[in-house]
């Protein structure tokens, strides 16, 4: 893994951690029912949850793709 890959996942996960305290935070705060917020944070969560998903699903094709790269220049 180069240096510049491993410093953009850092990076997108760092944002991702900064924008859901963000957004935990504002739920938290804002001025609605309980039930209301704890729906919110449900439905935030299952679409982290699909985000993350995504994200694996992408990061498991781009390794498999450097190593058939690797594979192809050894043998």
């Amino acid at each position: 893994m180069t240096e510049e890959t491993r410093c953009m996942g850092i990076g997108t996960t760092v944002f991702v951690a900064g924008f859901v305290a963000g957004v935990g935070t504002g739920l938290l705060f804002a001025s609605q029912s309980g039930a209301r917020t704890r729906r919110q944070i449900h439905n935030l969560a299952k679409d982290m949850q699909e985000e993350a998903n995504q994200m694996l699903g992408d990061a498991k094709m781009s390794i498999g793709k450097v190593i058939d790269q690797g594979k192809s220049l050894v043998g």
